[in-house]
């Protein structure tokens, strides 16, 4: 059994409101096809229309959640003229070759627990040639539950030591040299990353694609100074040396939003049915920003 996985936080993406929930539906159903297919994200043009609309396609293409033929992202494959692709899938889930080797790990962990049972039967004494805990129906990647997209807030950052200039990534800039303060990133990034080194956290950042579009919606929902301070906190608290700004990306993610003082409705504040219709403009706002942007 496959998994297809989809983010927390896709409920409130802005390509989620502008599909439209029944092009999410279609979205959802045709992801859990491709996993049990193992097709690597491609969807048929058959079974696109079999499970959804003309409608429900092109909301999905135009909001940039699924790909057709014509689509130049370099991190999806290209297409055949009658198949669409779900966008940025193997970002996510699994391949077709890591399910087969999956699949083939698993046997030969069934096989060498079926011997050892054998041989602690033969002589009651001796001890099994595996792990007791290690049984036939142990699960692993492929037909386990699904872990989650997003790994579990920690404390404790990678081990490995931060090279002395980063490398670019994804046409952002290295972030700091030593003792050295510098924008990095589009616009609206810029100040967050010049207060971090300001404080004296000299991180590389390496955001990409759905990660940005996130970060971006932190910013907007709990100001600067509250990430710089949350920051230093968890900075402090390391046991190791931080190498890079997504040691704070969860943390950050998982602060109450403040009482909002611009009027802006906040993706984590939407106090009920009265104020849907802003909470709506706000994420089409939003959507919009980011789009002029070329962060689509």
């Amino acid at each position: 059994m496959s998994w297809f996985k989809i983010d927390d936080g896709f409920h409130c993406h802005p390509k989620v409101f502008a599909a439209g929930t029944p092009a999410i539906g279609l979205y959802v159903r045709c992801g859990s096809w491709a996993a049990q297919q193992e097709t690597d994200g491609v969807i048929p043009k058959q079974i696109a229309r079999m499970y959804g609309t003309p409608r429900m396609i092109k909301a999905l293409v135009d909001a940039g959640l699924w790909h057709d033929a014509t689509h130049e992202c370099e991190a999806c494959p290209k297409l055949a003229p009658n198949s669409y692709a779900i966008h940025q899938y193997l970002d996510r889930n699994p391949s077709r070759v890591e399910n087969d080797l999956a699949r083939k790990a698993k046997s030969k962990r069934q096989q060498k627990w079926r011997e050892g049972k054998r041989n602690q039967q033969a002589n009651d004494d001796s001890t099994p040639d595996v792990d007791a805990v290690v049984d036939a129906s142990t699960r692993r990647h492929g037909d386990a539950a699904p872990d989650p997209t997003r790994p579990v807030p920690s404390l404790v950052p990678p081990t490995e030591e931060p090279p002395p200039y980063p490398p670019q990534q994804d046409n952002l800039p290295a972030t700091f040299a030593s003792g050295q303060v510098a924008a990095v990133g589009p616009d609206w990034l810029q100040p967050l990353t010049a207060a971090m080194g300001t404080a004296g956290m000299h991180v590389p950042w390496k955001f990409k694609g759905d990660d940005l579009i996130r970060l971006h919606n932190d910013i907007k929902r709990l100001g600067i100074p509250l990430m710089v301070e949350q920051a230093r906190r968890g900075w402090q608290s390391a046991r190791t040396p931080v190498v890079s700004s997504r040691f704070f990306y969860d943390s950050w993610h998982s602060l109450p939003t403040p009482q909002a003082t611009d009027g802006r409705p906040s993706l984590h504040a939407v106090g009920g049915p009265s104020k849907t219709s802003d909470y709506l403009a706000g994420m089409a706002a939003i959507a919009d920003e980011l789009r002029a942007g070329g962060m689509q």
